[in-house]
């Protein structure tokens, strides 16, 4: 009995010493939070520190330009007045200082704030067509400076870009689908003056799938002249783009979907993804394998 009194004391005792451990005074929260510490520690290092980027080209066929922030963090309270983050380019940077502008020298994180950049953007017309360049960068916070994150690594490409009329479309596009059959598609001009396709999927459609072509009919293409992306909608297909049997039973007619692009349209090679539509239902191979997708060069 008497070790039961005594356990029942103990712990209201340790009960109340919690209560007076947990007092906390909001007016010194407040102050914790509005007004940091600016002898605190803190470390800088670079935020996404790694990037892949390519030039592009607008809908006049014009060069855009990369342009993107050059961002520092800081791991640490936010200060309560700017800090001010040097830089300077690393000997393994490989575009030249012409191709390329910073917006500012160095970077500053404004007071109360956790974070800082400058703008990079290239001169593109001096860039080298097709080449990866290295852009390297190494952040000098001194002593504030943090033990990783403290090299910036981008990759600047401008594209190989040539500007195509739609007659450079006409042709014989050879390759291998995404099933590994060998693939051959043709492109011509209508008599409505539009592109048209035909030959999409036949590889596949006549070996796996076993079914006979008894009819087909080319399938009007929407081209973008200037990004080279493409589309085809079965809604603009006023016939069927197959019609088939199997095993001499005739089979409900198809339609197509596709959409993709010229990849490089210097060298013309055309990427895209697509599907059958049969009775309304559209299915792109992957029930039963990958994806249908061609990547077919101009012959």
């Amino acid at each position: 009995m008497m070790k039961n009194i005594i356990k029942h004391f103990a712990l209201l005792a340790v009960s109340a010493l919690l209560l007076v451990s947990c007092d906390w005074d909001p007016d010194e929260f407040e102050k914790l939070s509005n007004s940091p510490d600016p002898a605190a520690t803190y470390y800088i290092q670079f935020k996404d520190a790694s990037k892949a980027l390519q030039t592009g080209v607008d809908e006049d066929g014009e060069l855009v330009d990369i342009e993107t922030a050059v961002t520092v963090g800081m791991l640490g309270l936010p200060q309560s007045q700017d800090v001010t983050v040097n830089f300077s380019v690393d000997p393994s940077t490989t575009i030249d200082e012409t191709m390329y502008e910073l917006s500012a020298t160095s970077i500053t994180i404004p007071a109360g704030s956790t974070t800082g950049s400058v703008t990079l953007k290239t001169n593109t017309e001096l860039m080298p067509t097709g080449e990866v360049l290295d852009f390297v960068l190494n952040v000098d916070a001194g002593a504030n400076t943090a033990t990783a994150g403290t090299q910036l690594s981008y990759t600047l490409e401008r594209i190989n870009f040539c500007l195509l009329e739609l007659s450079d479309y006409v042709g014989t596009w050879t390759g291998v689908d995404a099933w590994d059959y060998n693939t051959q598609v043709t492109t011509s001009i209508d008599a409505d003056g539009d592109l048209v396709m035909n030959g999409i999927g036949f590889g596949w459609f006549q070996d796996w799938w076993g079914e006979v072509i008894v009819t087909n009919v080319p399938v009007k293409v929407d081209i973008n002249l200037i990004t080279g992306e493409f589309s085809i909608d079965p809604d603009k297909q006023t016939a069927p783009y197959l019609t088939s049997t199997y095993l001499g039973d005739p089979q409900p007619a198809y339609y197509m979907t596709a959409s993709g692009k010229i990849t490089s349209t210097c060298d013309q090679i055309l990427e895209f993804n697509y599907s059958f539509i049969q009775g309304g239902s559209p299915f792109d191979g992957t029930a039963w394998g990958p994806a249908f997708k061609e990547t077919l060069t101009k012959s």
